[in-house]
């Protein structure tokens, strides 16, 4: 076996095309290793700043809190509720796979009193979208596309080119066993593929801080099994007894519909089995909910002190922001369920991409991706629902302070609620899509060994 290897990467370095792929290969990735590690630093680090500047806001409030309590300090508890520290959802360790598509998530999350639905959105940044349309520089989108087309010309004519000049046949009559021949060229140029998209991978692991090893284990491990499926492709398309240019055509073709028109049709069909709910109908539900509350807000100012004896309304007339509390919540408690469909259908639609992700490799490194950047839809409603939960544990505290129109203390705010989203990481979510990726690969290398004396055909 040895010598065969020996044999087969002379005959490999000795074809100066082959390694001006790799090289090119290596290229590329290393330019978009960069660029994304780099870009999930800068992202890290401005995540955590916005943080330390809410932080140094509330500890002047509360210093400004102490002061002996008039008809202004009364109000600063609902001030201190309107400025609760920003939520956000925290990336994980492999966050330079896909960093751009946050781009397209509300990751900053400013809760209060009010309604965050329809305040308006806090925290979205400008962004270029002539910039969105290069989102392959996306490190897990380039390998996802480059790899096949690496593999079919590392592999172009492999054994149809020797068929076609005669050699094949030769090679037939001295060898028992031609196959080990073609699975250890497939060997070879796995093995050097594979280092590539190792070096490449490691660098922009490394360049992104918050990189962990866990998801560096991971990401290896999938994008092993993933180049393993395309190269059992590429080996059962070696098998046809056609011309070495029709074979390439064919696996271009094979590539551009497990690539392209297959997730296409897998959104399709993920779109029928979760619907997306209407946009359109939904704002006009929120807006037929603003109208109601807006005509019933005394009623309901009545009717909260009503369901809370243990607090008298106050003599003075409470300012309209205050008084307009117990409408405001009834509103979001209606608002609530319609903008969680969304994220909920997108949890559906992103968990049945997964389950058909073997018909399509390179989806499947797309969602792997962002399973180990922490922003697949998943994680992100399960997010969402943590922040809605905290948001009335937010306001269950402040409230009754804000209605019964209470002077506010230091002591008081050291004791509000705080948010955490450890349950949120779970590192091994993304192994299901690996157990896939090698369930491919065994099916397909294992129709290539049954089908392997097919290759001593001349």
């Amino acid at each position: 076996m040895m010598n065969l290897i020996s044999i087969e990467w002379s005959r490999f370095r000795r074809n100066p095309l082959n390694l001006w792929i790799v090289g090119v290969f290596l290229l590329l990735m290393t330019i978009s290793a960069v660029w994304s590690g780099l870009s999930a630093r800068d992202f890290r680090a401005k995540a955590n700043a916005p943080v330390i500047v809410q932080h140094a806001v509330n500890q002047a409030e509360m210093h400004d809190a102490h002061k002996p309590a008039d008809s202004s300090e009364k109000a600063s508890a609902f001030s201190a509720s309107s400025n609760a520290p920003p939520l956000r959802l925290p990336a994980l360790g492999g966050l330079a796979l896909n960093v751009s598509q946050l781009d397209f998530l509300s990751t900053y999350i400013k809760i209060s009193t009010r309604s965050r639905h329809t305040d308006g959105r806090n925290g979205d940044q400008l962004f270029n979208p002539l910039m969105h349309e290069f989102g392959f520089l996306d490190f897990a989108t380039l390998l996802a596309l480059l790899t096949p087309l690496i593999i079919i010309a590392l592999t172009y004519g492999l054994v149809q080119e020797d068929r076609e000049s005669g050699v094949w046949r030769l090679v037939c009559t001295q060898t028992a066993k031609p196959w080990r021949l073609v699975f250890t060229a497939l060997g070879v140029r796995y093995g050097l593929l594979l280092a590539v998209m190792i070096i490449s991978s490691l660098l922009t692991f490394a360049l992104d801080s918050g990189a962990t090893g866990s998801a560096i284990g991971q990401w290896l491990i999938f994008i092993s099994l993933y180049a393993l499926v395309w190269f059992g492709i590429a080996g059962l398309f070696l098998l046809l007894p056609i011309s070495s240019g029709a074979a390439a055509i064919a696996m271009l073709g094979t590539w551009l519909v497990i690539t392209f028109a297959i997730p296409a049709g897998l959104g399709w069909a993920a779109n029928q089995y979760a619907k997306m709910p209407s946009r359109m109908t939904a704002i006009i539900e929120i807006r037929h909910f603003q109208e109601l509350n807006n005509q019933q807000r005394p009623a309901l100012l009545t009717q909260w002190y009503a369901n809370h004896p243990d607090i008298k309304p106050p003599a003075v007339e409470l300012p309209r922001d205050i008084a307009g509390l117990p409408a405001a919540l009834q509103l979001d408690s209606q608002i609530r369920p319609l903008m969680y469909q969304f994220d909920a259908v997108r949890k559906s639609q992103f968990e049945f991409m997964e389950r058909w992700s073997a018909a399509s490799p390179a989806l499947a490194v797309i969602l792997m991706a962002d399973r180990l950047a922490g922003i697949d839809a998943p994680r992100y409603a399960e997010f969402i629902q943590q922040v809605n939960q905290f948001e009335d544990q937010w306001r269950d505290f402040f409230v009754p302070n804000i209605m019964a129109d209470s002077a506010w203390s230091k002591e008081q705010q050291q004791t509000a609620p705080t948010f955490s989203v450890d349950t949120l990481n779970k590192p091994t979510s993304g192994w299901y899509l690996s157990l896939i990726q090698l369930i491919t690969a065994a099916v397909l290398f294992s129709v290539l060994f049954l089908l392997r004396r097919r290759f001593a055909k001349t």
